[in-house]
C-alpha cells in the first residue's frame, strides 16, 4: 500500500521532532533588524543552535500593540493585514483579519518560546510571516551582540540530539537531524522548486522534486541508527528523485515547503515503545476489543433538514445501529459501545467521555451533510480527521457539526476549545494520527468498492466531537441530505446496509492491521 502526500503550503498538524523536557543553556543577546529601511534592534535567545526574536520588540519597533497573556504563554500584535497569534510550546499560530474574525491556522517548522513575559520566535522562519501581515520589508542585517549567558533550569531529561549532519552539492544540500524520538530532515535547492510529491513503500519515502535537476554527482548519506538509515537523490526523467529509506521505527511522516527553494521533512517513530513486549502485561491495553460508534445529532438536534425532509438524525442512527450488529455477530471479541441507541440528545463532551471510559480502540462518528444554498448539486461522501481545516468548505462543515452546542446546557465549557488552545488539543491527537489516517484510508476504499454514492475523499477539519475520544477517530459524511440521489440512497433500507457493511469491513481490516502493529511493537 503507498501512501501519497502533497503539500503546497506550510500547514499540517505537524509534532514537532524536538524532544520535550529538554532544557538547555540559553544564551540572550540583541540582533538587527531592518524594517522598511530603519533599523532596529530586538532582543534575542539563542537555544538548541538557532536564533529566536522577542515578538513584543518586534511590535515595538514595527510601532504595532503587543499583548502577552501569562495564563496561555501567548502574544498577539496587531499588523497591517492582520492580527497573529503564537503560543509558547507551538509551532502553530493564528491569523485573523483586522476585526479578530475569519481565523485561520498556520504553522511554522520550530516551536515558540517564552520567557519573562515575552514570546519568542525562530529568526529565520517568523520573518516571512512577520513582513507578509505587516506589508513591511524585514531583513535580518546578520548584526548580533552576545549580552549574557541565561544558565539551564534542568539538566536533559532525554537523549540530546546528535549534530546535524550536512551532505551537498552545487545543487542540493540535505541536512539531517536524528534524534531520540525522530528525525528532522532539511532539503535546499539552488532553484525554486515547482512542484514536488512524497510517497512511503516498503520502508522508503520518496520524494519527487519534478522539474528540478540535482546534478550529475549524486547525493549519499547512512547511518547506524535512528530512523534515518540511508538518503540517496538521483536525477530522473522529468526531475530528480530523493530516496530515504527508513527504519522499523518509522510510524508517519510529514512534508512542508519552507519557502521556495526548501522542504521540510519530519518523521515519526513509532507510538508504542519496544518496553511494551509480550511478557509484559501491559501490551493487553492496546487489545483491539471495543469500537465505539457515535450516531451524530438526536433529540432536539435534528442536524441537516435535506431533500424532501430527509433528517440527518435519522439516517446517522440506522446506519450506526445496522454497524453495530454486524460487529456483534461477527467480531464476537470486539464489544460495540453505542453513544446513543435511539433518538436521544447527547451532548458532545459526553460522546468522547463514554469512548474514553470504555478503554475504546476506534471512534466512528457518522454524520450527514448539506449545503444551505437552493443547489442540490453537491454530492458525495467525506472521510474527516481531526485537524484544524484551512479550506473554507472543511471550516463551514465544522461550524456546522460544532453548531449543537447551542442545544446544551453549558455551552461555555467549550470555550477552551478556542483558538490556539483547540489547535494543542487536536496536536494531543497526533500519537493516533497514523492510526485514524490509516482507518480512514481502509474506509474509503472500501466504500468506493461497496456504496453508490462517490468519494469526495478525506479531508481535516476541527470538530469537537473528535477532540475528547483519546483513540483513532474520525467523523464520517455517509452523502448530502440536500442532495435528492444521496438523500434517496441513505435513507433506503439498501443504501443503509451498503454503508454499513463498507464500514464493517473496514473496521475487520483495521483490526488486522493494528493487532499486526501491536504485536510487532
Amino acid at each position: 500500500m503507498k501512501y501519497y502526500f502533497r503539500c503546497s503550503q506550510p500547514f499540517l498538524l505537524l509534532l514537532m521532532l524536538i524532544a520535550s523536557g529538554m532544557v538547555y543553556s540559553q544564551t540572550q543577546s540583541a540582533r538587527e533588524l531592518i524594517i522598511n529601511g530603519s533599523r532596529a534592534t530586538v532582543k534575542c535567545l539563542s537555544k538548541r543552535g538557532l536564533d529566536y526574536v522577542s515578538l513584543a520588540d518586534f511590535a515595538k519597533a514595527a510601532g504595532t500593540p503587543f499583548k502577552y497573556s501569562a495564563a496561555a504563554k501567548s502574544g498577539e500584535i496587531k499588523l497591517a493585514k492582520g492580527n497573529l497569534k503564537f503560543q509558547a510550546n507551538n509551532s502553530f499560530y493564528l491569523q485573523t483579519d483586522k476585526a479578530g474574525k475569519n481565523p485561520e491556522v498556520y504553522q511554522m517548522p520550530i516551536l515558540a518560546i517564552a520567557q519573562n513575559g515575552d514570546v519568542y520566535l525562530p529568526l529565520s522562519y517568523c520573518l516571512p510571516i512577520l513582513a507578509r501581515n505587516s506589508g513591511k520589508k524585514i531583513v535580518d542585517s546578520g548584526k548580533k551582540t552576545i549580552a549574557a549567558q541565561i544558565p539551564a533550569a534542568a539538566e536533559p531529561t532525554e537523549e540530546k540530539p546528535e549534530a546535524p549532519q550536512t551532505v551537498s552539492n552545487a545543487n542540493l544540500q540535505f541536512k539531517i537531524t536524528q534524534m531520540s524520538n525522530g528525525t528532522l530532515v532539511s532539503f535546499k535547492t539552488n532553484a525554486k522548486l515547482k512542484k514536488y510529491t512524497s510517497t512511503y513503500d516498503d520502508g522508503v519515502i520518496t520524494i519527487n522534486l519534478k522539474g528540478f535537476a540535482s546534478s550529475a554527482m549524486p547525493l549519499e548519506y547512512s547511518a547506524a541508527k535512528g530512523v534515518v538509515r540511508e538518503i540517496t537523490s538521483a536525477d530522473v526523467k522529468g526531475g530528480t528523485d530523493i530516496k530515504v529509506r527508513v527504519s522499523s521505527d518509522y510510524t508517519t511522516h510529514e512534508l512542508i515547503q519552507e519557502g521556495d527553494k526548501e522542504l521540510l521533512l519530519t518523521i515519526h517513530n513509532k507510538k508504542f515503545s519496544h518496553a511494551e513486549s509480550s511478557e509484559n502485561p501491559n501490551k493487553e491495553k492496546w487489545k483491539f476489543d471495543v469500537v465505539v460508534l457515535d450516531a451524530g445529532h438526536g433529540g432536539q438536534d435534528y442536524g441537516a433538514i435535506g431533500y424532501n425532509g430527509t433528517v440527518e438524525k435519522n439516517i446517522n442512527l440506522a446506519v450506526v445501529l445496522k454497524l453495530g450488529e454486524m460487529i456483534e455477530q461477527s467480531m464476537k471479541d470486539v464489544k460495540v459501545v453505542y453513544t446513543r441507541h435511539d433518538d436521544t440528545f447527547i451532548e458532545l463532551y459526553k460522546r468522547g467521555k463514554i469512548a474514553n471510559e470504555n478503554n475504546g480502540k476506534l471512534f466512528v462518528s457518522v454524520h450527514c451533510n448539506s449545503v444551505e444554498s437552493k443547489s442540490s448539486a453537491p454530492n458525495g461522501y467525506e472521510i474527516y480527521l481531526l485537524r484544524p481545516g484551512r479550506t473554507q468548505e472543511a471550516i463551514r462543515i465544522a461550524e456546522r457539526e460544532n453548531g449543537v452546542i447551542s442545544y446544551e446546557d453549558n455551552p461555555s465549557r467549550y470555550q477552551k476549545l478556542t483558538d490556539e488552545n483547540f489547535i494543542l488539543v487536536s496536536m494531543a491527537h497526533s500519537s493516533n494520527m497514523k492510526y485514524s489516517e490509516k482507518f480512514a484510508d481502509l474506509l474509503n476504499n472500501h466504500l468506493k468498492q461497496t456504496v453508490s454514492i462517490s468519494s469526495r475523499g478525506i479531508k481535516q477539519a476541527g470538530f469537537y466531537v473528535l477532540v475528547g475520544a483519546s483513540m483513532p477517530s474520525i467523523l464520517f459524511e455517509t452523502g448530502y441530505v440536500t442532495n435528492e440521489e444521496n438523500s434517496r440512497y441513505m435513507k433506503s433500507k439498501e443504501g443503509v446496509e451498503e454503508i454499513a457493511s463498507a464500514m464493517f469491513q473496514a473496521i475487520k481490516s483495521f483490526k488486522l492491521y493494528y493487532s499486526e502493529e501491536i504485536e510487532n511493537n
